[in-house]
C-alpha cells in the first residue's frame, strides 16, 4: 500500500512538472515560466522517489551574487565567472547524506546573464538529478547554497518524498531539510 502511494504521488509530481514544461512551450519565444520574483527567496521543486533524488531550482541573481545586471566592473566579472564555475557542481546545490551513496546523473543550469543577455529580473534555473544505492539512508538533504550566499534567505520548497506531498519554507539559518 505504501509503495502504491509512493507511486501515485509521484506519478502527480511528474505530471506537475510536465504540465510546467507544456505551458512553457505556449509562452512568447518559448520563454520559460517563472514564479514571482524575490530578491533573497528562491525556489525548489523536489521529487525523492526510491533511489532518485530529483531537483529544480529558480534563485535570483540578485541573491546569487549582489547584482542582476551584467556585471560591469572587474569585481562583478569576476564574481560571475566564479559563479558560473561553481554552478557547474551538484554538490554546490546540494548535499546528501554520505550514507545514501548517491551519484550525480544530471546537472543543468542556465542564466540569461551566463548568455550575455540583458534582463530586469535575471534567474539561475538548476535542474539537478541524483541516483542513490542506499534509498533508506534518504532522510534529509542540505542546501549549502545559503553558506555560500548570504543574500539567499530561503527557499519555497515543494515536495514529494516518501512521507508524502509537502510545502515548506527553508531558511539560511537551517539548512536541513528533513522528511
Amino acid at each position: 500500500m505504501k509503495l502504491m502511494r509512493s507511486f501515485v504521488l509521484f506519478i502527480c509530481a511528474v505530471a506537475g512538472w510536465l504540465s510546467l514544461a507544456l505551458a512553457a512551450d505556449k509562452t512568447p519565444a518559448n520563454e520559460p515560466v517563472h514564479a514571482a520574483h524575490s530578491h533573497g527567496v528562491g525556489n525548489l521543486e523536489l521529487v525523492v522517489q526510491g533511489g532518485t533524488v530529483k531537483a529544480s531550482f529558480e534563485i535570483p541573481m540578485e541573491s546569487l551574487l549582489g547584482f542582476e545586471h551584467l556585471p560591469r566592473t572587474p569585481e562583478q566579472k569576476k564574481a560571475m565567472a566564479d559563479l558560473q564555475t561553481a554552478v557547474g557542481q551538484a554538490s554546490y546545490f546540494i548535499s546528501l547524506p554520505a550514507a545514501a551513496d548517491c551519484q550525480s546523473k544530471s546537472l543543468q543550469v542556465n542564466a540569461d546573464m551566463f548568455k550575455g543577455k540583458k534582463s530586469e529580473h535575471s534567474d539561475l534555473d538548476a535542474e539537478l538529478e541524483f541516483s542513490c544505492a542506499q534509498p533508506n539512508a534518504l532522510k534529509q538533504l542540505e542546501i549549502p547554497l545559503f553558506k555560500k550566499h548570504p543574500r539567499l534567505s530561503s527557499l519555497k520548497v515543494d515536495m514529494v518524498s516518501p512521507k508524502g506531498q509537502a510545502s515548506v519554507i527553508l531558511k539560511a539559518k537551517d539548512p536541513l531539510l528533513r522528511w
